[in-house]
């Protein structure tokens, strides 16, 4: 196998660090694993004609693709944290058609709120849930649940975005751009070797002594 495709292989098999700021999510839900207080959610408007396939497929590939939504976090023997990545497990969409309901968007929010309070099992996954749900003829929500540990404020808006851009591009026939997500082993390196860097120490000298006294 050539070098590149091992340095590939390798970066799927492996586990990898948790950054900073996962770790400090992953030890405070450890304090309470059944809370679901770090679940992110929200639920997108989509009015109009909407082929559901072509939207599904959109949305497989861009969770095969965002490598975070497929790991787990696994504990070695010294009790450190780490994710291992499980790319391709089946996962369901849930379908929901509410269109005969007496109260389409009150049922609607009454099943993304109970979904919102089940917690989420951070070492056997999956981290999210995805939901299509109609509420009229031409008016459906596109409900996501994805523990925060995976993804942050910007992480949704790329989801969003590349959902949105693998949908177009299976419309109209074109080539999609690159996938805009980095590897998590890419992001791990980055980070440890801004830490081990004078740009780093640097930093923690300016908070250390703007912060002095604080508290």
């Amino acid at each position: 196998m050539p070098a590149v495709e091992t340095q590939i292989a390798d970066s799927q098999t492996a586990d990898i660090p948790l950054l900073a700021a996962q770790a400090a999510i992953w030890y405070a839900q450890a304090l309470d694993p059944a809370s679901p207080v770090y679940n992110t959610g929200d639920a997108v408007e989509i009015t109009g004609p909407l082929d559901e396939d072509r939207f599904e497929q959109a949305l497989r590939q861009t969770v095969d693709e965002a490598q975070a939504l497929s790991a787990v976090v696994v504990t070695g023997p010294d009790g450190t944290p780490r994710q291992r990545l499980r790319p391709g497990r089946s996962w369901p969409l849930h379908h929901l058609d509410l269109r005969a309901a007496a109260d389409p968007a009150a049922e609607a929010e009454a099943w993304m709120r109970a979904d919102l309070a089940r917690p989420a099992d951070l070492a056997e996954g999956p981290l999210f849930t995805h939901a299509l749900i109609r509420l009229t003829g031409d008016r459906r929500l596109w409900y996501r649940r994805i523990h925060h540990l995976a993804v942050d404020a910007y992480a949704l808006t790329l989801l969003g975005d590349r959902v949105a851009a693998l949908y177009a591009a299976r419309a109209t026939g074109a080539e999609p751009a690159p996938s805009p997500f980095a590897g998590l082993a890419e992001a791990a390196a980055e980070e440890a070797a801004y830490r081990g860097s004078a740009e780093y120490e640097a930093d923690r000298a300016h908070w250390s002594a703007r912060m002095a006294g604080a508290g």
